[in-house]
């Protein structure tokens, strides 16, 4: 601790002398009065002694050497990024400026960078130069994204359920598919719904049975579900759509009664409802919890409400799951098709002029 004396008239001048000298951490450790000059004992004067002191902080040496953790991740996370920008600007010099303009394109319709470039170069390898660009491109993404996987019934009864946050417009997507099985291909279908928690969820499917002339069966546990697809509708229907609650993809007691639910035993396949109209980080963090309900397929909503539809790369590439149909309106049942790669392609380069 650094110690000084300081003498003064007045306390508030002692002290106003020990900020300024010593900064606001200075503590009083003594103070008292005592006469100062005169001449023989006349004519002195009362002033005012203070004993101040200050700890004196530590200079902490840091070897220009040694870096902390903070300091290595932000030089690394620094040098990627260098790198990063130096390929990425190495790889569009190299391009010529119809792909430039694609390779842009595709960045402002927010497919993201790896998957893009991925893209072009394979694009590069293997549009045919005597034909139309255009169609090329379109012909090698088709193939790029693969061939969707609709609903496919079978000989025995099929069992699909259906998952997803709510708002997505799940309720609406199943009674599209009921009216194309049940009204254009003939289908037997039959109706469940375990959504009993939104309100009028059941009555709005209800009336889409009604409409559709299909039965509506609710269930509100595993057992029902099970003696409703084992015994009472075994073998009478072609098709079982199963309507689940909506819930927050942050819900984990929600999603785990679903995964009770929702055994292999009960369903053969499992549509997870995405709208593309939501944001990317947003759709990530719901199929990234929805996983615990193992999808098999991805059904993309709400095409009508987005002007980017980079994300139908980014899904195809991060998860690996086939699209099975996308909606683009609330017109019943019109409003749906299957994923076929070249109505993707059609949402997904929409103006693109090259």
């Amino acid at each position: 601790m650094r110690i000084k004396k300081y003498v003064g008239e007045t306390v508030q001048d002692v002290i106003f002398k020990i900020k300024a000298e010593l900064g606001p951490d200075a503590i009083i450790l003594n103070t008292h009065k005592l006469k100062k000059g005169g001449i023989l004992g006349m004519f002195t004067k009362d002033v005012v002694e203070v004993v101040a002191g200050v700890e004196e902080k530590r200079k902490q040496e840091k070897d220009s050497n040694l870096l902390t953790v903070k300091d290595i991740n932000d030089l690394k996370t620094m040098i990627q990024d260098m790198h990063n920008q130096w390929q990425t600007d190495k790889f569009r010099h190299d391009l010529s400026e119809e792909l430039t303009i694609l390779y842009q394109y595709l960045n402002r319709q927010g497919v993201a960078r790896e998957y893009n470039i991925e893209l072009i170069k394979l694009i590069k390898q293997e549009a045919n130069p005597e034909q139309d660009l255009l169609l090329e491109i379109r012909r090698i993404i088709g193939q790029y994204l693969g061939e969707g996987q609709p609903i496919m019934p079978g000989n025995d009864t099929k069992v699909v359920a259906f998952i997803g946050p709510t708002g997505v417009g799940k309720t609406t997507t199943i009674a599209k598919l009921s009216a194309r099985f049940a009204l254009d291909e003939k289908k037997r279908v039959c109706l469940i719904t375990a959504d009993t928690y939104r309100i009028a969820a059941v009555q709005q499917l209800r009336t889409y049975s009604e409409i559709i002339n299909i039965p509506l069966h609710v269930i509100y546990n595993q057992t029902e579900l099970l003696k409703l697809v084992n015994e009472d509708l075994k073998d009478n229907y072609d098709l079982i759509l199963l309507d689940t609650v909506g819930t927050s993809w942050n819900d984990r007691i929600q999603l785990g009664k679903l995964k009770k639910l929702m055994t292999r035993d009960i369903v053969n396949e499992t549509h997870l409802i995405i709208g593309l109209n939501t944001k990317s980080r947003v759709i990530n963090e719901i199929i990234n919890e929805f996983s615990i309900l193992s999808p098999d397929k991805l059904l993309l909503t709400k095409l009508d409400e987005t002007v980017a539809f980079g994300d139908i790369i980014n899904l195809k590439n991060k998860y690996k799951l086939p699209f099975s149909y996308i909606t683009f309106g609330q017109d019943v049942p019109d409003d749906i098709r299957p994923a076929a790669p070249n109505s993707l392609t059609d949402y997904l380069l929409g103006d693109l002029n090259v």
